[in-house]
C-alpha cells in the first residue's frame, strides 16, 4: 500500500510540475514583459542595433505564427479592457507595416488571419480590436486576460502613459 500511495505521490508531481511548465509557456511568462511606448528615434536606435521594430533579434523572414500572434497580441493591449496584460508594443504604423511586409514570405498557418487584422488597423480600423485581441489569445490558450471591450480614448491614453 504504501508503494502505490508513494508512486502516485510521484505522479501527481510530475503531473503538477507538467501542468506549471505548460501553464506558463501557454501564458508568455516565460519571456520578458514588455512595455513601452516607441518612438522614430526609438524605432531608428533598433535598426541601427540590427533589431525588428518591436526591439527584438528575430528577422522579418524569420517570423513564425508564435511572433505574429505575440506581436498582434501586444499590440492589441492598446486598445482593450482586459484584467491581465503581461505584454504591451505600442501600435506604430513601422511595426504594422513591418508585420505586413513578411506576410507573404513566410510559412504560416494563420497568415489570412493576420492580414485581416494588420490589414485593417493599418488603415486605423480598430473596432474590432477587442475581437482581435481575443482570437488571438484564444490561439495562445489564454486562460486570463480575455478582452471585454474598447478602450475610451481617455482610458487609451492613461494606458499609454502609463506603459511609457
Amino acid at each position: 500500500m504504501k508503494k502505490v500511495i508513494f508512486l502516485l505521490s510521484i505522479c501527481l508531481c510530475i503531473g503538477v510540475a507538467a501542468g506549471a511548465y505548460l501553464y506558463i509557456k501557454t501564458q508568455g511568462h516565460s519571456e520578458q514583459a514588455v512595455a513601452g511606448t516607441i518612438n522614430a528615434e526609438e524605432l531608428q536606435a533598433y535598426e541601427k542595433d540590427g533589431k525588428n521594430p518591436f526591439g527584438g533579434m528575430i528577422t522579418g523572414s524569420e517570423l513564425t505564427d508564435k511572433e505574429y500572434q505575440k506581436y498582434i497580441h501586444g499590440m492589441a493591449h492598446q486598445k482593450v479592457k482586459a484584467d491581465e496584460k503581461w505584454t504591451f508594443f505600442e501600435i506604430h504604423p513601422v511595426r504594422i507595416s513591418w508585420l505586413l511586409e513578411h506576410l507573404e514570405t513566410n510559412e504560416l498557418e494563420h497568415k489570412n488571419l493576420y492580414k485581416s487584422i494588420l490589414s485593417r488597423w493599418e488603415k486605423g480600423d480598430f473596432s474590432r480590436a477587442v475581437h482581435d485581441h481575443n482570437t488571438i489569445w484564444e490561439m495562445q490558450r489564454g486562460t486570463v486576460g480575455k478582452a471585454k471591450r474598447l478602450l475610451s480614448p481617455e482610458e487609451e491614453s492613461t494606458y499609454l502613459k502609463e506603459n511609457n
